[in-house]
Parts: C-alpha cells; structure tokens; sequence
C-alpha cells in the first residue's frame, strides 16, 4: 500500500470516529438537558409542597412546635415525616442524575476534542502530501 491510500485509510477512520464522538456527544448533550428537568421538576415540586421549610404553618412548624406552650404537641407525625424523607430522597436521586449526565458531557466532549485532534493531524498529513507532490 502506498503513503496516499494509508494517508486516505487514516483519514477516514479519523472522520468515522469524529462522527461517532460527535453523535455521542449529541447523546450526552440530550441526557444532561433531561436530567435538567427533572432536577428542575424535583426543586418546583419541593417548592410547592406541605413539607417546605419556607412556608408558614407547614409540616415543618409541626415538626417543631412552639415548645413554651404546654399544650403543644411535640410528636411527629407520621406522614409527615415520610413525605419530607420522600421529597428530600427525590432531590437527591435527580441531583446525582443530573451530575453523572454532566460527567457524561464532560467525558464526551474530551473524547470529540480528541477524535477531532486525530482528525486534523490526518488531513494536515495528507494536505502535506499533497503539496510535496504537486510540487515535483
């Protein structure tokens, strides 16, 4: 085989896995934009639930009643503390998804840079070629 075909050869094997990266890239991209909203999804519903810290007379001023008063109850309720280990467990399942999507992204755009270094290097090697041969 001569140095053109195996320059060609590198070449296309270059572009075939520029293309491969770039579409896993595309993928890694739609996952992270999901993993988004579901975390976004995740901090909206917290927001509007019973068991929100910022609101008044939620489940959490239950929790934790006014303890100078006698007649205060001071039992958790049950229920209560089920949905506020719920929705905390929520958050935290749609907070790891969206940082392993993130990763993803990252691992896949170092490996498109990459396959796109490999890419460059062979088109410039076969661009020298071809200038060497049109010079003769």
């Amino acid at each position: 085989m001569n140095i053109r075909a195996e320059l060609e050869a590198a070449l296309a094997k270059a572009e075939a896995g520029w293309r491969d990266a770039n579409d896993d890239y595309g993928k890694a991209q739609a996952k992270l934009v999901k993993a988004s909203a579901a975390w976004d999804h995740a901090v909206t519903d917290r927001r509007k639930a019973e068991v929100d810290r910022r609101k008044a007379n939620t489940t959490l001023d239950r929790l934790f009643p006014d303890r100078r008063k006698a007649d205060a109850d001071r039992r958790y309720p049950d229920a209560d503390v089920v949905s506020l280990v719920q929705a905390v467990a929520d958050r935290h399942k749609a907070y790891l998804c969206r940082s392993e999507a993130a990763a993803g992204l990252a691992r896949a755009e170092a490996e498109r840079n990459a396959a796109t270094a490999e890419r460059e290097k062979a088109s410039a090697a076969l661009d020298e070629l071809n200038r060497a041969q049109s010079k003769r």
